[in-house]
């Protein structure tokens, strides 16, 4: 995997730095050309103002016609430079002149010039000639009259040629450090590859089972990060699978009870060994035994669906009191008939109105007096408050039974937990864990108060002003 790792950043280093060595040099070699041709356009135009003064000189009388060409070839001779003139006869002069020098092929520089404009371009001179020349031209006047076209120009030098000491000079420095770059390429990607190279490895042993596997961690790099995100994301799959051990277990053993009292009286009934009582109390027990079976079914697909979060929520603006008044009313028969005695304590003339789902909500209400119900003697209060203030409401379902051990509390909202030891006693142990969800997804909390031989409490807040 390092190699590998190592060829890839190596190609893609060496890609590059190629193309920055490329850019580099095509950026110097274009900045030697133009600032060649700058100084070269500058200097010609300084040779223009000699021209031009020798001009004025021989137009004023004060240079005769040969003398005048005779500063011409001075000016060419000392600058290494060629110069022509283009007019018309001047009369004015005792010696004519017409044409200096060697005529331009390009007929647009002589117009515009003699248009009293001025010309500067890098362009062959003449079509034999291929050399390329920096070209400079300007009008000569007499009276604020043009009467020439005067063309300066020299040959341009290879500019690629000036440029490639400097060229050569680049390539041969980065040469030079290609080496030692290689080496720090290749510890720099030792230091990030061996990382993920372990990471790479504890994620295989990961996907074969081995939850408990992690990585060590180093510095606060993006790498170390990515490490520690790795280590949570085990820690959670290693408590996930440990939670569906469980749960395989914990349901296993729950199914074994109802299963167990219902082959057992099947068994019973087949053999024929009991009497016409003994038969109808049987199966009696197990058609109780098999309506727990199937609740706790039920309770367990909704549970998956709450967890995989497949449950739909309608919200909707609700009358707390009026829905935890009529859930209440609907636990009467049975509070009665085992003996405990069940009461709404709340302003029923106040309504309290928040926004929830009244299905799943009044589903949490029921589960909460249900299991208020089932694990409480006969003779029990069970009272259930409601109130409210300007933020939240609060719902508590309290009892004066023996209350639960303080070793408990902090499961008895997992999955399956039941607080007595009994495998056996009522209820599946899933409806704390299913209202925990619904109110958590009303943006409430739940929490239970117990106090060991005076009874327990269950606080439920929800927030009026729900987003």
């Amino acid at each position: 995997m390092l190699n590998s790792i190592f060829r890839r950043w190596l190609v893609v280093s060496l890609s590059i730095t190629i193309t920055i060595l490329l850019i580099l040099t095509v950026t110097v070699s274009w900045l030697v050309q133009r600032d060649y041709y700058r100084q070269g356009l500058k200097q010609l135009n300084e040779r223009a103002e000699s021209v031009e003064l020798a001009y004025e000189e021989f137009s004023q009388g004060d240079l005769q016609a040969a003398d005048f060409r005779k500063e011409l070839r001075r000016i060419e001779k000392e600058n290494h430079v060629s110069i022509t003139i283009l007019g018309k006869k001047m009369k004015v002069l005792k010696q004519e002149l017409y044409e200096v020098g060697v005529r331009p092929d390009i007929r647009s520089w002589v117009t515009s010039v003699s248009e009293g404009n001025r010309v500067e371009e890098i362009e062959k001179f003449r079509n034999q000639d291929d050399t390329k020349m920096l070209i400079v031209g300007f009008p000569l006047k007499k009276d604020n009259r043009i009467v020439a076209s005067a063309f300066i120009y020299s040959p341009a030098a290879d500019v690629k040629q000036l440029a490639a000491p400097i060229r050569r000079s680049i390539w041969l420095v980065a040469i030079a450090c290609a080496g030692p770059l290689i080496i720090l390429l290749w510890f720099a990607i030792r230091r990030i590859a061996g990382p993920i190279q372990k990471m790479s490895e504890a994620a295989m042993a990961v996907a074969n089972g081995e939850f408990a596997s992690r990585v060590e961690i180093h510095g606060k790099d993006e790498v170390a990060r990515l490490g520690a995100s790795f280590n949570m994301m085990a820690e959670r799959m290693e408590r996930v699978e440990e939670r569906r051990r469980r749960l395989i277990m914990e349901i296993a053993h729950e199914l074994r009870t109802p299963l167990t009292s219902i082959r057992g009286t099947l068994q019973a009934l087949t053999d024929g060994i009991l009497t016409n009582e003994e038969q109808s109390e049987f199966i009696a027990l197990s058609l109780q035994e098999s309506l727990r079976l199937g609740k706790l079914i039920d309770q367990i697909h909704e549970l998956s669906a709450f967890e995989e979060h497949q449950i739909q929520f309608e919200f909707k603006r609700i009358d707390m009191t009026e829905l935890t008044d009529q859930t209440v009313l609907q636990f009467k028969h049975k509070a009665e008939s085992q003996g405990i005695q069940l009461q709404f304590v709340s302003n029923k003339h106040t309504p309290i109105i928040l926004k929830a789902d009244p299905v799943r909500l009044r589903q949490a209400i029921i589960n909460l007096i249900g299991n208020a119900l089932d694990h409480n003697q006969q003779g029990t209060t069970v009272t259930v408050q409601l109130a409210a203030d300007q933020q939240k409401v609060k719902l508590i379902v309290q009892d004066n039974g023996q209350g639960i051990s303080a070793e408990h509390i902090p499961h008895i909202f997992d999955r399956l937990y039941k607080a007595d030891d009994s495998r056996s006693s009522k209820g599946s142990g899933l409806g704390l864990t299913i209202t925990r969800y619904i109110v958590q997804a009303h943006q409430g909390t739940i929490r239970a108060v117990p106090e060991r031989g005076k009874g327990t409490e269950m606080h439920v807040e929800l927030p009026l002003n729900r987003t």
